[in-house]
């Protein structure tokens, strides 16, 4: 999703790449927490997505969520 859809360099997919180094702003992360709802279930608010501050922490977060 962070590739295709929000157009993240696949060479900046770093386990501890921060969302912001991954090129992620505000209105990205909101686009974030959508899709993770539509696609996978999982509710997370933009607040939760930065304090999980990087790839690893949200992949960990979206695991530990996922209801689908």
């Amino acid at each position: 999703m962070l590739v295709r859809e929000l157009r993240v360099d696949p060479g900046a997919m770093d386990p501890g790449a921060t969302l912001e180094a991954l090129g992620l702003d505000s209105l990205s992360v909101v686009e974030l927490s959508v899709m993770l709802s539509e696609h996978l279930g999982v509710r997370v608010t933009e607040d939760q997505i930065h304090d999980v501050r990087t790839l690893a922490g949200l992949s960990r977060f979206v695991l530990s969520h996922r209801t689908r």
